[in-house]
């Protein structure tokens, strides 16, 4: 049935950058934002119909980084794709206020459940923010079940204590997605800020990624060749940049190797997109 009735299903994530301020806990004029809005919405705009010039295939977006359900639909307007929708947007907190780093799903494919949760903590391990989940409807009795995550940053991490803190943080985040989407026999999609780089040694210590492909998911990242994976800027060019942003798949036919598009100074991160198949 999936086969025979699903053609594609463009796939696409990116971090905002604290969206649409661009700084964090702060808010730039409204005329700003609203600049900012217009920006990002042509960006992803430009970055899906490059991969879709037709616009007949349906579309998944996983962001992070947005303030709130009110931006994540203001910017859904700004991209302007027929039947794009917000399916979902997250509601961490942070102390006594919504955290402005918000995890968002939108979709043109029907949402039959929507919701969104923190991670859990586990032996005084507290991993920050959560998911945002949606199961979408990709052919009749067929739901695909969609996860917008962004993992524990290293930002400001100056020990090797403060960064082993942030390993056992994603790892507990990437052990319970495994656990979660275990008992989903439909189609999985994971996709969002990892926070660690598969191909550098800093982060071989990461379990992320053993984890997922070891519960048979495909790493579309993966399909690119080494130096063209680059999806966050680094602030030392030498280095050149980093994969941070990643879609994982399991239970689809195929995945075709991602494009990831320039950013043009809106974000730290580029936008990745990938063309997924029965």
């Amino acid at each position: 049935m999936l086969k025979a009735l699903l053609a594609a299903v463009i796939v696409g994530t990116w971090n905002g950058n604290w969206f649409p301020s661009g700084r964090a806990e702060h808010r730039a004029h409204p005329e700003v934002e609203a600049a900012t809005i217009k920006a990002v919405g042509a960006m992803l705009r430009s970055g899906i119909d490059a991969m879709d010039p037709a616009g007949t295939n349906d579309v998944v977006l996983c962001l992070c980084e947005i303030r709130n359900k009110e931006a994540a639909q203001a910017l859904c307007s700004a991209i302007g794709r027929t039947n794009l929708a917000v399916a979902v947007t997250s509601g961490y907190r942070r102390r006594d206020r919504f955290d402005q780093q918000q995890n968002v799903i939108m979709t043109t494919l029907p949402v039959a459940e929507a919701s969104w949760s923190v991670w859990k903590s586990s032996r005084g391990v507290r991993p920050p923010r959560g998911y945002a989940m949606a199961k979408l409807v990709v052919a009749p009795a067929v739901t695909s079940v969609v996860y917008s995550v962004h993992l524990k940053a290293n930002y400001g991490a100056t020990t090797e204590e403060i960064r082993a803190a942030n390993r056992k943080k994603r790892n507990l985040s990437a052990k319970q997605m495994v656990e979660m989407t275990a008992k989903h026999e439909n189609p999985v999609i994971i996709a969002g800020d990892f926070n660690t780089d598969k191909w550098r040694n800093e982060f071989a210590e990461d379990k992320i990624f053993s984890l997922l492909e070891g519960a048979g998911y495909v790493n579309a990242m993966a399909l690119l060749q080494e130096g063209s994976r680059g999806t966050h800027v680094n602030r030392n060019r030498r280095l050149g940049d980093s994969t941070l942003d990643y879609i994982y798949v399991r239970g689809f036919g195929s995945v075709g190797s991602p494009r990831i598009f320039p950013a043009d100074d809106l974000s730290d991160h580029k936008p990745v997109f990938a063309i997924i198949t029965p």
